[in-house]
């Protein structure tokens, strides 16, 4: 396995800054997101980062982003359907750069305006779209399991990211901890098995039926060794990536100890 920390988890501010320190710390690779007015809207910044990270050998498993949680994907507006391509389409530039191979995507949103049939028929075509981009720069579109109210189930994941990849190169960026709330991660990573192209890690304590639940990899209640016997089942030997804030006294001792707990149960 290779471990990564998502920008989430940054303790420092600057791209590069982190870097140093993820490095440092001994990962190997490092999850930047592009956000609204972050530094990878700029070419020359990201330029510059890809030339930080392969000093310090490192590595991107991919790039992510918060904006389609506005800009979202399933909208029933045309223009904030764009939006969300537009911005899809960015990553899929910056992850051609640093050669991080995949982007992170949210594909819908259910809520009072968008139903569940209408959210999933919008979400397919914009993800489509996407992956024919993305065929073009040998980057996969990858799909992730979130609070979102939508692919509930890892029967229906599988079947949206198999429509999907009809269109071009599209996988699954299956997070641990985000399926704890209802479901059991090892059973979901058995089923989509080598759809699965990225990870995410974090835990959830199921007696806190919030977002608050979310904890760090080892203090919740997914089990990580069936975790760990399942990615073996399916043969996946790729990133592991928390996802998780950084501490709030001394937030550069979470890295290397968050680090350390995913060592010792995955290798």
């Amino acid at each position: 396995m290779r471990f990564a920390l998502n920008q989430m988890g940054f303790p420092n501010d600057g791209l590069e800054t982190n870097a140093e320190q993820l490095a440092s710390a001994g990962y190997d690779g490092i999850e930047p997101n592009l956000t609204a007015d972050g530094p990878l809207w700029d070419d020359d910044a990201v330029a510059a980062f890809g030339d930080c990270i392969s000093t310090l050998e490192l590595e991107v498993p991919a790039v992510s982003t918060t904006l389609h949680w506005k800009q979202q994907l399933s909208s029933p507006d045309a223009e904030t359907r764009e939006a969300g391509i537009d911005a899809g389409e960015r990553m899929i530039h910056i992850a051609d750069e640093l050669n991080a191979g995949a982007i992170l995507v949210v594909p819908a949103i259910v809520d009072e305006e968008t139903p569940y049939d209408a959210a999933y028929d919008r979400a397919l075509e914009s993800v489509r779209t996407l992956a024919e981009t993305a065929a073009e720069y040998d980057v996969t579109v990858c799909i992730e399991n979130v609070w979102n109210d939508f692919l509930l189930s890892p029967l229906e994941f599988a079947q949206f990211v198999d429509e999907a990849s009809e269109a071009g190169p599209v996988g699954a960026y299956f997070d641990v901890g985000n399926v704890r709330r209802f479901g059991r991660p090892e059973q979901w990573i058995r089923i989509l098995g080598d759809r699965i192209e990225r990870v995410h890690v974090k835990d959830y304590d199921a007696d806190v039926d919030t977002i608050h639940g979310f904890t760090y990899p080892l203090q919740g209640d997914v089990d990580w060794y069936a975790v760990r016997d399942a990615l073996a089942d399916i043969g996946y030997d790729g990133w592991l990536t928390a996802e998780v804030p950084p501490y709030q006294t001394a937030p550069e001792r979470m890295p290397p100890q968050l680090l350390d707990n995913l060592q010792y149960v995955f290798d």
